[in-house]
């Protein structure tokens, strides 16, 4: 039981400190998609799905790959946390780094996609 409370406070420490990272320092300076330079996630994932930029607000959708990736990084930092062995920690990092990225950003392209952004994304 002691070991899911660590994991827990762990998990919420650390998903609160990248969450604020993404939002107050990447992502601050971006105001349109016409600010995205080619190689940032948010230009590749509006160009993997076809997402309509008039339909989705902009603001959101950024707060919905920040909330993604805070996810993904919180997540396996708090597994590599909680496992011995330097060859172990490697292997579930690389493949839960893989599964939660390829499934997350899958996963709300499609819902993106499919209701048009308007009644799925994040409203704050």
């Amino acid at each position: 039981m002691e070991n899911v409370v660590k994991f827990l406070i762990d998990f919420i420490l650390l998903f609160l400190i990248f969450y604020i990272v993404y939002t107050v320092f990447i992502y601050k300076k971006k105001k349109s998609v016409k600010d995205l330079k080619n190689t940032d996630i948010i230009y590749i994932f509006i160009q993997r799905y076809n997402i309509d930029t008039k339909k989705v607000k902009f603001k959101s959708l950024v707060r919905l790959i920040s909330l993604i990736n805070s996810l993904i990084i919180s997540f396996s930092s708090t597994l590599i946390l909680n496992i011995n062995g330097f060859g172990w920690k490697l292997l579930v990092c690389f493949v839960s780094v893989f599964v939660l990225t390829y499934s997350l950003f899958e996963i709300c392209g499609r819902c993106l996609k499919k209701k048009g952004g308007k009644k799925w994304i994040l409203k704050i």
